[in-house]
């Protein structure tokens, strides 16, 4: 159990490093009473949803194409505080290789996707995930000052 936590933690750790230099993966987070999922907002391959949260709460899935979604209680119950989630992928932008390995093999045509990622947090209270309320709007909230 515990080189469990050790790999899930470094891999999460090198993921968020991926995920400072390349956080521009365009999606809408969707959240139900225990559900996580997202609407992706551009073309995507391979992506992969993270969870994270308290008591060790540790959950992901994958896909090949579209967005994964978890849903929380599939892992046991569902414990109160704020849970972490990272959204990975591969956009269909190719990274130019600037110096190509020589390694005696024959040459690889094919140059790799950038790697995109983003990331928030939300927070579950009495085993239900809480809704953001909506961000007031900057102009009615002036006039409310006013008077």
């Amino acid at each position: 159990m515990k080189a469990a936590v050790i790999v899930t933690a470094a891999g999460l750790a090198l993921g968020l490093a991926g995920a400072a230099l390349a956080d521009d993966l365009k999606a809408d987070a969707r959240f139900s009473e225990t559900g996580v999922g997202f609407d992706l907002k551009g073309t995507y391959s391979d992506v992969t949803l993270t969870v994270v949260g308290p008591n060790d709460f540790h959950a992901s899935a994958h896909a090949k194409s579209g967005a994964p979604t978890l849903d929380l209680r599939r892992f046991g119950s569902v414990e109160d505080g704020t849970y972490t989630y990272q959204l990975t992928a591969a956009s269909d932008e190719k990274v130019k290789v600037r110096t190509r390995l020589d390694d005696g093999r024959e040459a690889r045509g094919a140059e790799p996707l950038k790697g995109v990622a983003t990331s928030g947090t939300f927070h579950v209270k009495d085993g239900v995930i809480v809704k953001r309320a909506a961000k007031p709007d900057s102009a009615a909230t002036a006039r409310d000052r006013r008077d």
